[in-house]
């Protein structure tokens, strides 16, 4: 599918680098294809591109004072690795990253092989000869595996244990404001950074811009990026789980789709400090950005890795609220994915003061 550029607040954005950047293929610790699209991408926005040993990719853009800022997203998405091939042919898997096994069952995959790529289906027992005791559960995922169509010498041959797997799943639009499609986490994070350094050419600040690596196993490449930088903020820009769904309470959605940018107040890794909490909201009333708070009792991003870095640095994550995160089917809204682009945007502009 073809995804044409939208009019989003009145403004024509154009989707199809997001759609570009979701198809590519990145299980952490395997980013290469990733980071070779959005570098080519950064030739003409930054200076001084370059990847660090942990594979992330890190950019310089001037800025007309002495403030400077890093804006983060990680590149990697969630996946598996093959850990055993069977006789008969069957791949064994381990995920990478926080994957739920109850969106595995009847998914298609690709097997990154030294080859080449193969496809492969998920499959388990099937239902016809379970016992009755076993139907209506979730199937773990130590009885799923990965059917590649080979015999078990033609398997053996062709696929290494250690060979990553990734979900497959078109890009698709869904009714007139939303996409579905793997790897928004946090490949949206990576386009609204490419957009905001499209959009401001002479930013207040120096913008030291880190596309991260082995976010959704650790945190671990942002750790190591942070270390070498300093600066008077840091932004992580990411997917968040969005739980407005059925069977979910109010109180319980964290954030909802269309609602605008999500500004983080907490979650497992980060409490953002009070002045750029504060700072951030005023720039969205003054903006007309809408946004929305984000308060989540679990997960965490990049911002828990940039806030502790060397003596510490004041830290924000900005969230595209995202439905079954972390599966092949993510869902976001446009408004989102726009609203945050802006609030990118304005923070480059006009900076956020301290205060108190």
């Amino acid at each position: 599918m073809y995804v044409h550029s939208t009019r989003v607040y009145g403004r024509i954005m154009n989707f199809v680098n997001l759609q570009t950047l979701c198809q590519l293929d990145g299980v952490s610790g395997r980013e290469d294809a990733v980071r070779q699209e959005i570098s080519n991408q950064l030739s003409s926005l930054a200076q001084d591109i370059r990847t660090d040993a942990l594979g992330n990719l890190i950019a310089f853009k001037k800025g007309h004072t002495d403030k400077n800022i890093i804006l983060c997203a990680h590149m990697d998405e969630v996946g598996l690795m093959v850990k055993y091939i069977s006789p008969e042919g069957f791949l064994s898997f381990v995920p990478v990253g926080g994957l739920d096994p109850r969106t595995l069952l009847a998914q298609r995959v690709r097997v990154h092989t030294r080859g080449g790529v193969l496809k492969g289906v998920i499959g388990t027992k099937p239902a016809h000869i379970t016992q009755e005791s076993e139907r209506g559960k979730a199937v773990p995922m130590t009885e799923l595996f990965i059917d590649v169509g080979l015999t078990g010498q033609e398997a053996a041959e062709q696929v290494q244990l250690g060979d990553f797997v990734t979900l497959e799943r078109s890009f698709e639009e869904i009714g007139p404001d939303c996409f579905c499609s793997k790897a928004f986490d946090d490949r949206v994070g990576c386009f609204c950074i490419l957009e905001a350094l499209k959009r401001v050419e002479n930013p207040l600040y120096n913008v030291h811009v880190v596309f991260s690596s082995q976010e959704e196993v650790g945190l671990r490449g942002a750790t190591t990026a942070a270390f070498g930088l300093e600066a008077d903020i840091a932004l992580a820009i990411d997917a968040t789980g969005a739980a407005d769904i059925p069977l979910c309470r109010p109180q319980d959605y964290i954030v909802r789709l269309g609602g605008g940018v999500a500004i983080s107040a907490i979650d497992s890794c980060t409490i953002t400090p009070t002045w750029l909490f504060e700072g951030l909201k005023d720039l969205c009333v003054k903006k007309e950005v809408s946004y929305q708070v984000r308060i989540a009792p679990r997960g965490g991003n990049d911002a828990g890795a940039l806030h502790r870095s060397r003596t510490g640095m004041a830290a924000c994550a900005l969230s595209v609220p995202t439905r079954n995160i972390h599966s092949n089917v993510e869902v976001v809204h446009k408004k989102d994915i726009e609203a945050t682009v802006q609030l990118l945007c304005a923070v480059l502009e006009n900076g956020v003061e301290k205060r108190g």
